[in-house]
């Protein structure tokens, strides 16, 4: 009797601490996945904003003088290129309404004088994209 006791007392003392250490395996996989999640929800928000910056860069340099568009133009692209890799069912229709619209009103820019209707026209479409955009990613970041 003392032996089986003796026996069973080293199984309990082998079978709590088996327990004890799957329960700390699970809370460890779990506190790395919330801080992965973490990570790439704070990686998405930079992203976007990075993106919002160039894009509100591009207005001020296809409505100066200055021949400061190809610069803009390309930090949006660059922007853009972060998007196609952190959220790219975004970059299927809006991100690309949104370059193609920024390369459209550049382009108009360089041949038509700034009062034109068509460079208002280009203007206006490219607020929109924008504005459609942004409402894409801020749809995404609280979704998660």
């Amino acid at each position: 009797m003392t032996m089986l006791v003796a026996v069973l007392s080293v199984f309990g003392a082998l079978g709590a601490q088996w327990l004890n250490t799957m329960r700390a395996f699970r809370l460890a996989e779990i506190e790395r996945r919330a801080k992965r999640e973490e990570r790439h929800q704070q990686n998405r928000e930079d992203t976007y904003a990075k993106f919002l910056v160039a894009a509100r860069a591009l207005r001020p340099a296809l409505r100066s003088a200055a021949g400061t568009s190809e610069a803009a133009l390309a930090a949006l692209r660059d922007a853009a290129a972060y998007i196609e890799l952190n959220a790219p069912e975004l970059a299927d229709r809006a991100l690309t309404a949104v370059l193609d619209s920024g390369e459209r009103w550049a382009e108009l820019v360089l041949s038509n004088p700034a009062t034109a209707p068509v460079i208002k026209e280009a203007d206006e479409e490219f607020h929109h994209a924008v504005r459609t955009m942004r409402d894409l990613m801020r749809n995404d970041l609280t979704s998660e």
